[in-house]
């Protein structure tokens, strides 16, 4: 028998624990938006970003700014208990509503939807019979990578990232007051809480926890949890071992090339089940695929492609890379969410090409006391082969415009957050 109460003590008490939500962030205001529209409101992330934290929050305006009647609102974690939705709105008509949910505005709040099977068209099914209900789902997982999810819910749902915070919402979080104006003079400020910020990987909870638990608090809190169990929860994986192994390797090569078969052969393990392996961290959001650039989509597509962790925080809980160059380079291709960079046929590489509104705009990542010209003849090339007029250079402390010809690089610290963000304008 499920025990509804358990996950819905707003049922009883009319408000939701103070406890339970938190301190809001942006992306509650752009959640509200989408109140009124019947599609379904899908938060997908990693474990501990504050999915459900998010939900609790929009349960708890539902029932003050609302007022809704809290007993029309129903919340259940599949993270914490297994069922199928169909006992679970049983459940709810005979014990709760006493009623039909076809009669009446009901709110559905599913949490880690991802441990239900084929739970796309499940939702499907109560998506499409009943209009007057609004469904809330969330996944420690890239949901809509799953196979046939797109397709079965095709029109019927709004996808949010829930991330971890920005940069920009760790000083809010932290109380650190910088003023975004006048960079340069809080630049020891801004050195010191960048560093901070990396090794907390811009998680909630780690924001209070010493740094000697930190490496803990990833391990097992987030990237044990995803390969031991959400991962074979899903998936048919025979050696969650390896998965762990191939996190392990990325984490200590942030942008290794992902040659299957020499990884294959240095791991004793057969070549398809490596990149099967590398799909799956990608569906848990551990590991972000990076695609060479072409303006030809398909020649993209069959082009080698490099990988990195999806946060600075899991390389220093694995015991990756410790130079503080390549984690900076790792910061920046999740802070864009990089899907491209670009390595030419004679090897010259710029790290990451930002699909603009017209045009690529090309970003090396150099952290070093100086830039030499041999790190501007990448980029140079690029914008000559692509018949582009600026590129960015991501370095230490060189601020700068390097031109030549027609062409123009500028040079920007990487702790400048707000420079690089206004002038890249997050071009994903």
């Amino acid at each position: 028998m499920i025990n509804l109460n358990y996950f819905n003590p707003w049922w009883r008490t009319g408000r939701v624990d103070k406890k339970l939500t938190g301190r809001k962030r942006r992306i509650f205001e752009e959640v509200l938006k989408y109140m009124d529209l019947r599609q379904i409101l899908m938060f997908t992330g990693l474990r501990r970003v504050g999915k459900t934290t998010l939900m609790f929050q929009i349960i708890d305006w539902l029932i003050k700014e609302k007022n809704i009647n809290p007993v029309k609102i129903l919340y259940y974690s599949f993270d914490e208990v297994a069922g199928s939705i169909e006992e679970i709105i049983s459940t709810y008509e005979k014990e709760i509503l006493k009623d039909n949910i076809s009669e009446q505005k009901i709110y559905l709040f599913f949490d880690e939807i991802q441990k239900l099977e084929d739970w796309s068209s499940k939702i499907k099914v109560f998506y499409d019979i009943y209009a007057n209900i609004k469904i809330f789902i969330s996944g420690s997982a890239s949901l809509n990578l799953v196979k046939n999810t797109r397709e079965s819910l095709v029109g019927r749902f709004f996808d949010f990232l829930i991330d971890t915070l920005d940069f920009e919402e760790y000083l809010e979080f932290k109380n650190i007051k910088i003023d975004k104006e006048m960079e340069k003079t809080f630049e020891v400020n801004l050195i010191k809480s960048f560093e901070d910020f990396l090794k907390s990987g811009g998680f909630i909870e780690a924001l209070e926890i010493e740094d000697i638990k930190l490496a803990r608090y990833f391990r097992e809190g987030i990237i044990e949890q995803l390969i031991f169990k959400d991962l074979p929860a899903t998936f048919s994986i025979n050696y969650p071992d390896l998965l762990y192994k191939i996190v392990k390797i990325i984490a200590s090569r942030p942008g290794i090339y992902l040659d299957y078969k020499n990884i294959a052969q240095d791991l004793k393990y057969d070549q398809r089940t490596i990149s099967d392996y590398v799909s799956y961290l990608e569906y848990s959001m551990l590991v972000r695929k990076v695609f060479n650039y072409s303006s030809n989509y398909l020649t993209t597509e069959k082009k080698m492609k490099r990988a990195y962790l999806t946060n600075s925080a899991f390389n220093y809980a694995t015991n990756g890379v410790s130079d503080f160059s390549l984690i900076v380079e790792q910061y920046f291709i999740d802070f864009f969410k990089a899907k491209y960079f670009y390595r030419s046929p004679q090897k010259e590489e710029v790290d990451i090409i930002l699909k603009g509104t017209d045009n690529p705009i090309p970003l090396e990542i150099k952290i070093r006391n100086v830039i030499g010209k041999e790190d501007l003849i990448p980029i140079f090339k690029f914008l000559k082969k692509f018949k582009l007029q600026k590129g960015y250079i991501i370095t230490k402390n060189t601020e700068y415009t390097y031109k030549s010809s027609d062409y123009s690089i500028e040079a920007i610290p990487y702790w400048k957050y707000w420079t690089i963000r206004d002038k890249t304008g997050l071009i994903l």
